[in-house]
């Protein structure tokens, strides 16, 4: 198993910790889903239990200049991952200036994702600041229960306004109840 992608672009950076943080309040671990192609975020918890679902696919293409990815074998090339993401904001924190961030999979005592932040500096060399995020390895036999759910087609469409804006009014209503309908 190998993973390594990184990031140099500074808009795709900064939606990239956008969404890691929507993710890291809604919960506290979640499952990250690494295949050729794309990236998964995905929750589990039981919705009749308080919990919530939830399922990002994003492209790689759209975020990483760098993605190499091996999974556990050629015939099922996929990597599963249990994380906090409250730790991966944490970490994406200290690169909002960054000149790239790399993230590679390692395993020294634990399994770890490790996120390389290289800050500018104002000498020639730059400075490198290193987090290593524990993760849990999530075995192939449980690789069904985080399986894409399926939706049924809709007749309705909504359209919502900007995600920021949406964010902001949901923030300020939180206080009010545990329930926004």
């Amino acid at each position: 198993m190998r993973f390594r992608a990184k990031i140099v672009d500074l808009a795709c950076l900064n939606h990239f910790s956008r969404i890691i943080n929507t993710i890291a309040k809604l919960a506290k671990t979640c499952i990250l889903r690494l295949t050729v192609g794309k990236l998964y975020f995905i929750l589990s918890d039981k919705v009749t239990n308080g919990g919530v679902s939830m399922w990002c696919e994003l492209s790689q293409g759209n975020f990483f200049d760098e993605f190499q990815m091996e999974g556990v074998a050629a015939e099922h090339n996929e990597i599963y991952l249990e994380l906090a993401p409250e730790n991966l904001s944490r970490a994406l924190k200290t690169a909002q200036s960054a000149k790239a961030v790399k993230i590679k999979l390692t395993n020294k005592h634990c399994p770890c994702l490790r996120v390389a932040v290289e800050l500018p500096s104002l000498s020639s060399s730059s400075r490198i600041v290193t987090h290593d995020i524990p993760v849990g390895v999530i075995p192939r036999r449980m690789w069904s229960d985080f399986r894409e759910p399926s939706v049924p087609d809709f007749d309705v469409s909504i359209y919502l306004p900007v995600l920021k804006t949406m964010k902001s009014v949901v923030e300020r209503m939180k206080n009010l109840s545990n329930f926004i309908v």
